[in-house]
């Protein structure tokens, strides 16, 4: 209740202002409503990697994941990886834009269901030395404003113990090869449903890795919400 009304005086004191018009912004959010409109959403995609489906498809899957299932239980990507996303991405990335990962953390809470009893979100982690060169995990600041979804953030649940080359640096071919034994989980996700957050997906092997061996560590269910998904022809930088 005091989040709340901190929340409602902060809004008074300091009303959003829309990043891209500087209109003012929805309530809470650094963005107006038809500039939202205007956001890469993606709408019809693959539940096994979030791939954009033909509006049509009479099937939730594409023809990869029908043929090889991944890991992953269930995946969806808000946007493609286009304007002003891609920005936002790199500037939280690269250049300590934390207000960026506020606003697309914000913008996947608001798309996903309330969660259900004891659902996990895990970030996607990273190394601890890409973490002390970065200063925080990405991934951990947008699964922040889950929490008032319902969802108990255990970022501990996980770590990357194996430090991998980046993955954007990699040819698809050598991307599962990179991150062989790169995770551990721990035993408290054993009979637990997990929801992994991410920035951007690729090929999706991350993901997949760290579903497999949060599996393998007993969770039930493993499933992946990310901001942007890479379409064919803009690969991620």
């Amino acid at each position: 209740m005091v989040y709340k009304w901190v929340q409602r005086a902060q809004s008074w004191l300091f009303p959003s202002i829309c990043q891209l018009c500087c209109a003012a912004g929805q309530p809470g959010l650094e963005i107006c409503g038809p500039c939202a409109q205007e956001l890469p959403w993606l709408i019809h995609t693959c539940h096994g990697c979030a791939r954009p489906l033909p509006s049509d498809a009479p099937v939730s899957r594409c023809p990869d994941c029908l043929q090889q299932p991944p890991a992953l239980d269930h995946c969806e990507a808000l946007f493609g990886y286009r304007e002003p996303v891609t920005t936002w991405v790199q500037n939280l990335k690269f250049h300590q834009d934390l207000a960026a990962a506020q606003l697309l953390g914000k913008l996947l809470a608001d798309h996903l269901p309330t969660a259900p009893p004891d659902s996990l979100v895990i970030p996607v982690p990273l190394h601890r030395k890409r973490l002390a060169e970065r200063g925080y995990n990405q991934a951990l600041e947008i699964a922040r404003p889950l929490r008032q979804r319902g969802y108990l953030l255990k970022p501990q649940y996980c770590r990357r113990h194996k430090p991998t080359h980046a993955q954007s640096d990699l040819p698809a071919s050598r991307r599962r090869a990179n991150l062989s034994d790169a995770f551990s989980a721990s035993p408290q996700v054993r009979g637990q449903n997990v929801t992994l957050i991410d920035d951007v997906l690729t090929t999706g092997a991350t993901l997949n890795e760290l579903a497999a061996t949060l599996k393998r560590a007993g969770a039930l269910r493993v499933e992946a919400r990310v901001i942007a998904r890479t379409l064919r022809d803009h690969p991620a930088r």
